[in-house]
């Protein structure tokens, strides 16, 4: 081979690796909204079926305009990539063994706060190409202006409204986790942050076991509850239904307002996100203007261990 010759290999698989991986696979669903997010669509060689369902996924849209693959390294493989985006959590064997198959597999953590819904961006935004780090820096700009002014609203209320917020399984959102933390942005006051011990109770993401009518008594203002519109029947169909919630009724005025939270928006971490704490404001500011209610007596929630 010329001298010539290889100084023109060099410089093409210089310029290629300038340009980005050509053929990028995703196997999480995090990562998967990531990659259609950020990417051109011809980098996408596949993302998984989970990232068209609009319960789960904010890019359905955009899923549906490109291949779907399952999440299996046999299936992976053979499309030759050379970038496989992964998660910490499920798929685990596959990256694993695309790894000894000698895949570039890159793996993301679930975004538990604004700070890591940047860094998600970014990181994806360097490993896609210039493009894409560009379109990374404009979505994080958008997220911290738009993060730091809800902020600065929240501050602005008298007083912080004491809230519980349900998960679709029934576990309730505990300090830490980015259900959390929109919580906290959105102008309310978690009542698990303060009034539960969490010795040996913590759960993934920050959710947590706790006896519904315990927490009840701590008389929060307002109850959200996670919900995904056209889902198969799960206990979140259930949850407005529960008899310590149906009770709340008979307080009147004083009963807890229940706010509906889209899901998908909290499956990832996506600055989408964000819409949960900016509706949430207004209905913070609303209740902060009224005195606070006190809580029943022995309203501290017990610690569930199931």
């Amino acid at each position: 081979m010329t001298g010539a010759v290889l100084a023109l290999l060099v410089l093409t698989a210089s310029a290629d690796a300038a340009e980005g991986p050509m053929r990028v696979v995703s196997i999480n669903l995090c990562t998967d909204q990531l990659l259609l997010r950020l990417a051109d669509p011809g980098q996408i060689a596949g993302v998984g079926p989970l990232s068209r369902d609009p319960k789960l996924s904010v890019e359905a849209a955009r899923a549906a305009t490109v291949p779907q693959v399952a999440a299996s390294a046999e299936t992976v493989h053979a499309l030759e990539p050379d970038l496989v985006l992964a998660g910490r959590f499920g798929a685990t064997a596959a990256a694993a063994a695309l790894e000894r198959l000698g895949t570039r597999v890159e793996r993301f953590r679930p975004a538990a706060s604004v700070d890591m819904i940047r860094d998600g961006l970014l990181r994806a935004g360097d490993l896609l190409g210039p493009e894409a780090r560009s379109r990374a820096d404009a979505e994080v700009a958008r997220l911290e202006a738009r993060a730091a002014m809800l902020t600065a609203r929240a501050a602005t209320l008298p007083r912080r409204p004491r809230a519980l917020m349900l998960r679709a399984d029934g576990s309730m959102v505990g300090p830490g986790g980015l259900a959390h933390a929109m919580l906290v942005m959105g102008g309310f006051d978690n009542i698990l942050e303060h009034r539960f011990d969490p010795a040996g109770r913590a759960r993934r993401g920050g959710d947590w076991r706790v006896e519904l009518e315990a927490a009840i008594r701590a008389r929060p203002e307002a109850i959200l509850i996670e919900s995904m519109p056209g889902a198969a029947p799960a206990l979140v169909h259930r949850l407005p239904r529960h008899p310590a919630l149906a009770r709340l009724a008979a307080l009147g005025e004083t009963a807890p307002e229940m706010i509906r939270v889209p899901g998908n928006l909290l499956v990832c971490g996506l600055p989408d996100a964000l819409d949960i704490a900016e509706a949430l404001l207004p209905v913070a500011e609303r209740l902060s203007a009224k005195p606070p209610i006190t809580p029943e007596a022995g309203g501290a929630p017990e610690g569930d261990a199931s």
